[in-house]
């Protein structure tokens, strides 16, 4: 299966089985399995570089790291976070991970495990967080309706990082502040041109918003009859599919603007609102695939739908034991099928505060399949271990040097004592001493 394009992963509330599976979306079966993780918080699925899968446990301040290639999560090391998080991100080439736990935000370097700082602006529980597809920005949304746009680098780069304690941390301002939404935000997408394209938001209030990232203003705002729970770009970004509470989804296309940036949609005309109708309960995923023939979408009705876009056809049905919490294509990854592969991504336990010892050093095992030659070799001449043998010779002479050096000085401090003794005393010579007791003996 290592020849597919692409694959569909997926969790649900019902963790007897598994708590993520890899599907092949073409004919439906399992690819790989990965266990022991409880069951996942939603939409808190994401891997780490080309190398692990990372969720959160629903129930437990926990963060499950697995390699793509084991059932089992990573020996030796367990990632506890600070609290239960409810939003959890890690940039594509597993440098930075950010959580939600709360109405906080907790950034941390995954190499070392550094944590780097502790957003507080958002006012209740962050329900979404998502890195831009180059790593450099993030997008935070939480249930008070608010979304905002954070740059990596100002938050990350502290000025007075060594004076930062937990009172005055989270003192950062995101780069934009979106508050249109009046209810808390279900979903968002980002463009794959990142803070060069368009964001997209749904909300309970009914509404669709799009904005341009770069400038932060609101392009569209698309009114719907019902409360939304999801939102998809198509691969090109030319039309967006929207999830609604009642299971319905409905696409809009943004090749044919309208004139007013506030738009009443009729979702009752199929011309104008093509609609997806199957699933009996709230979507609560969507995708679509990268050669953009094929949506998928999960609901609470425990199905996981592909569908055929230009028909609105179902063409295959996943069944799973649980409402649905994560689902999405994603490339295929050559790691899930070797037995033994070298990762190339660090990981390192998570720390919990800010405050750290100052004698504390954080010493990283860096991993690589570089072979650098260090060492010269002789031409034509094979000389095993030659670095170790050098450097035993070298160490052997320096040694040698020291201990003569250090004879050397501690006659010299014997004799510099012995001579300040005398001299601090006023203490007679041994000769002297001999001579006076002669002369007493005569005198007697």
């Amino acid at each position: 299966m290592s020849n597919l394009l692409e694959v569909l992963v997926t969790s649900d509330s019902n963790n007897t089985l598994w708590t993520s599976c890899v599907w092949d979306a073409h004919t439906g079966t399992s690819l790989m399995t990965y266990r022991g993780g409880g069951t996942a918080e939603a939409r808190t699925l994401t891997f780490i570089g080309n190398d692990y899968v990372a969720a959160v446990e629903r129930a437990k301040p926990i963060l499950h790291i697995w390699p793509l290639n084991s059932h089992q999560t990573v020996q030796g090391m367990r990632f506890i976070l600070p609290g239960k998080a409810s939003a959890i991100d890690i940039t594509k080439d597993g440098a930075y991970c950010v959580a939600g736990i709360d109405e906080k935000i907790y950034l941390w370097q995954i190499a070392s495990g550094t944590l780097l700082t502790i957003i507080n602006r958002h006012y209740q529980k962050v329900v979404l967080l998502k890195f831009t597809p180059d790593g450099s920005h993030f997008i935070s949304a939480a249930e008070d309706g608010m979304v905002m746009v954070w740059s990596v680098a100002t938050v990350a780069a502290h000025p007075e990082v060594g004076l930062v304690s937990q009172t005055t941390a989270g003192q950062h301002d995101p780069v934009y502040v979106l508050s249109d939404h009046s209810l808390p935000i279900t979903d968002l997408c980002i463009s794959k041109t990142g803070m060069h394209g368009r964001l997209c938001t749904v909300s309970s209030d009914r509404t669709c918003k799009i904005y341009d990232l770069a400038t932060g203003e609101m392009l569209l705002n698309l009114v719907f009859d019902l409360p939304l729970t999801s939102v998809a770009f198509d691969v090109l970004e030319l039309n967006i599919f929207v999830g609604t509470i009642e299971g319905k989804i409905h696409q809009f296309s943004l090749t044919n603007p309208p004139r007013n940036r506030d738009l009443l949609v009729n979702t009752e005309d199929s011309r104008s609102s093509p609609t997806f109708i199957s699933h009996t309960k709230a979507v609560t995923c969507l995708s679509v695939s990268l050669d953009g023939e094929t949506l998928m979408s999960g609901s609470n009705d425990e199905q996981v739908i592909l569908w055929h876009i230009r028909s609105r056809q179902p063409i295959r049905t996943v069944r799973h034991k649980g409402p649905i919490t994560n689902a999405f294509f994603t490339v295929n990854f050559p790691a899930i099928y070797k037995q033994d592969f070298s990762p190339t991504v660090v990981l390192h336990s998570l720390d919990r505060t800010l405050e750290k010892d100052s004698d504390e050093v954080t010493e990283i095992d860096v991993l690589t399949n570089n072979k650098i030659s260090f060492w010269p070799e002789a031409k034509g001449v094979i000389v095993e271990n030659a670095p170790a043998k050098i450097l035993d010779r070298d160490c052997s002479k320096k040694e040698a040097q020291l201990r003569e050096e250090l004879e050397k000085l501690k006659k010299i401090n014997a004799n510099l004592y012995a001579f300040s003794v005398q001299k601090a005393l006023n203490a007679p010579t041994p000769a002297a001493q001999v001579n006076g007791k002669k002369k007493k003996k005569k005198s007697k």
